[in-house]
């Protein structure tokens, strides 16, 4: 007989205890803009319809107080906690459910977009415009205004555009061509075919400057020095694996590939000089006095390197894997994030994010002129224009 009572009682403590609500599920964001965002309190007890269920809450206290089911406190810039518990009509409480909630402020939206044609991947300024590859076209805009001032015809798949040695220099993804554009006139002097030992090359990387004009292809690890009143080759160098992004500055041709790489070239002769490791996916570089600038597409990495040692100077984490084109304002870095539709403004000392811009769909390449950072929208068919402050 005692040992029935004993687990008669044993029995009815058990169900006791489960007779409460059970801890609250917190619904509502997390991390929002929204200074007044609400949340909603579910819980459920046996026996209960969900409505009989009451709630006690708090932000950023420990002491509770009654709530209803859909709550919506105001809330300062920065980072909070929310407490909620759930009562039944007898009292009875439940376990407490916490909620980090951070109130950030809203990302603004690009200055000025201005639709340019399918597929923008990279600009270039200079000759008091902007330069944008779009599909079988170069787009020139005024960089002042955004206005279109001329579509030049150029065949294929245009992808990489620089800016220098007197003209403006298209090379091809698709046909194997890299094109010297005359900004007096919009019109194309020459057009020249590379190819490779595998065939038809694919020149998406161009840049000019010493003298010369240089393609970096995408299918090999080929990078070809050209004379910028011909187009005939001087010289080929064998950097890396495949390229996506060459470049003229700090007194050297450098270029970046999908290793993880960087080779420096002598702009004398075209010879590789050095090969510097640099992270996941090297993509695009940049330039700021004494620094050369590498992003990394596969990692939230920013490489610095000295230019005159080669040497890993710095490596800044900017919270974001995908960081493509780049450009310096004078103080600060800009860095198109591809997965976020963001545009970043970078402090260079510490890689610490000074500024978010909203921008188009999937952008790439990156440049700086006329007091604005101008970034081509890859499937948006847009260019975005950001102010400098």
């Amino acid at each position: 007989m005692t040992r029935i009572l004993v687990v008669g009682l044993t029995f009815l403590a058990a169900s006791a205890g489960a007779s409460r609500p059970d801890a609250p599920h917190i619904l509502g964001p997390r991390r929002t803009t929204d200074r007044t965002p609400t949340f909603r309190f579910v819980s459920h007890e046996a026996g209960l319809r969900s409505r009989a269920i009451g709630f006690r809450c708090a932000i950023d206290r420990k002491r509770l107080h009654r709530c209803p089911s859909r709550y919506t406190p105001t809330l300062r810039l920065g980072r909070h906690t929310l407490r909620a518990r759930a009562v039944d009509p007898k009292g009875r409480t439940s376990r407490t459910s916490v909620a980090r909630v951070s109130v950030v402020r809203p990302v603004p939206h690009a200055d000025q977009t201005v639709r340019v044609g399918n597929a923008p991947h990279n600009v270039a300024a200079g000759f008091g415009s902007v330069w944008v590859t779009v599909s079988g076209e170069l787009v020139r805009l005024d960089s002042a205004t955004g206005a279109v001032l001329a579509r030049i015809s150029i065949g294929g798949r245009p992808w990489g555009v620089a800016v220098g040695e007197g003209a403006v220099w298209v090379g091809n993804w698709t046909d194997g061509t890299v094109t010297r554009v005359d900004p007096a006139t919009n019109t194309v002097v020459w057009r020249v075919t590379l190819n490779t030992s595998f065939g038809e090359a694919s020149p998406v990387g161009v840049a000019a400057g010493g003298g010369s004009v240089w393609a970096a292809d995408n299918s090999s690890d080929e990078v070809w020095r050209l004379d910028p009143a011909t187009g005939a080759v001087l010289a080929t160098a064998h950097v890396g694996d495949a390229h996506e992004f060459v470049g003229f500055g700090e007194g050297g041709v450098w270029v970046s590939s999908e290793n993880g790489t960087v080779g420096q070239l002598d702009p004398a002769s075209g010879g590789l000089t050095r090969t510097i490791a640099a992270g996941a996916d090297a993509d695009f570089l940049g330039f700021s006095p004494g620094a050369l600038w590498v992003t990394n597409y596969g990692s939230e990495f920013l490489w610095r390197i000295d230019p005159v040692t080669g040497a890993v100077s710095a490596k800044l984490n900017i919270g974001d894997a995908g960081a493509q084109g780049l450009g310096f304002d004078g103080s600060s870095l800009w860095v198109a994030i591809y997965n976020r539709e963001e545009v970043l403004r970078i402090d260079p000392t510490n890689g610490r994010v000074q500024r978010r811009v909203v921008v188009g769909v999937k952008p790439r390449g990156l440049a700086i002129a006329a007091g604005s950072v101008w970034v081509a929208n890859s499937e948006s068919g847009t260019v975005s224009r950001i102010q400098v402050p």
